[in-house]
């Protein structure tokens, strides 16, 4: 499904889903539309980011 992405110098455009990364990767764009919403690189979190803290608790999916 095509994504609406903002580019650099402010144009708008769809791209494959597949070409995503790249774009994020190469810091091609500022903005692309998730859900309705866009989300602002500058600002916004991304989905697979994780957190930056190391956590060293107990693992409860690990069956032993």
């Amino acid at each position: 499904m095509p994504i609406l992405v903002k580019y650099k110098d402010n144009t708008i455009g769809y791209v494959p889903d597949d070409k995503l990364q790249a774009l994020l990767e190469g810091n091609l764009i500022i903005s692309f539309q998730r859900s309705g919403k866009w989300v602002d690189l500058s600002k916004d979190p991304l989905r697979g980011q994780g957190s930056n803290t190391k956590y060293d608790g107990y693992n409860r999916r690990k069956r032993w």
